[in-house]
């Protein structure tokens, strides 16, 4: 009997597989007319350009703070 609560892994398309064209790598949200990039990032807004900056300098500082200690 084959058992249905294990199901065959799924081989991802390369559209699937590129987070870039599925939406914004902070929100999720869909692409505009224009797209932002940091460090190869694609981003929908200068928002969300900002908070992937505070983020990526939140990890540098609590990197710092790790080889530190």
């Amino acid at each position: 009997m084959y058992d249905m609560s294990v199901l065959p892994e799924r081989r991802l398309s390369e559209s699937e597989s590129c987070s870039s064209l599925n939406g914004c790598a902070v929100c999720g949200g869909k692409f505009g007319l224009i797209r932002y990039y940091s460090w190869r990032t694609a981003l929908c807004s200068k928002k969300c350009v900002d908070r992937f900056r505070t983020r990526s300098e939140r990890d540098r500082q609590w990197l710092f703070r790790a080889q530190v200690a």
